[in-house]
């Protein structure tokens, strides 16, 4: 796959079959994303990958996240998709892996936001490179509402969670949202 389709191509799945995604291949996306720039070579990221019944436990936890988003989403979105997103926050489309992204906890607010960036970078490889594998992937940061409970149950209280991605065979094929038109200015003189 071509790296332009896949930018074009990948989308955020969320429904996913039953059937999980063989170790090795989880490993080895892992590694590849893991090629992203990093802020002063730092390579901050920690990808932790959470199957089985440790992944319900995680469910449990990250469904607590709902309640304090709400408000926000139903400024954003219709009833009836707020209500969608409740249900996902139920069972996050069944996917069979999860993958918290914790970075390092840094204490210069700037170096921080540099070890943020560089982490979003590997989870964004992490996701192209899934879609061309024909994985599906939702990057989430619902859960960084009740960050403090994933990165204890993940065992890493000195790390900060960036993000949890689903993970697994898809089982939907959603269209394709629009884009924004206002995304350029050109600063010449």
């Amino acid at each position: 796959m071509e790296l332009e389709q896949a930018i074009r191509q990948r989308r955020s799945i969320r429904r996913f079959q039953d059937r999980p995604v063989d170790r090795a291949v989880l490993e080895g996306l892992i590694r590849d994303a893991a090629w992203a720039p990093s802020a002063m070579n730092t390579q901050p990221w920690m990808f932790h990958v959470i199957s089985g019944p440790a992944r319900d436990r995680l469910c449990g936890i990250m469904s607590g996240a709902f309640d304090k988003l709400q408000p926000r989403l139903e400024e954003l979105f219709k009833k009836k998709m707020v209500g969608m997103i409740r249900g996902y926050f139920t069972h996050f489309g069944n996917a069979p892996h999860l993958v918290a992204v914790t970075c390092e906890r840094l204490e210069v607010p700037e170096y921080q936001e540099g070890a943020v960036q560089s982490v979003s970078a590997a989870i964004q490889n992490f996701c192209l490179l899934a879609h061309a594998a024909g994985l599906g992937t939702c990057w989430m940061t619902g859960p960084l509402w009740v960050a403090r409970e994933v990165e204890l149950f993940l065992g890493v209280p000195e790390r900060s969670l960036s993000a949890v991605i689903t993970v697994g065979w898809p089982d939907q094929d959603p269209p394709i949202p629009p884009r924004r038109g206002d995304i350029l200015a050109w600063i010449d003189k």
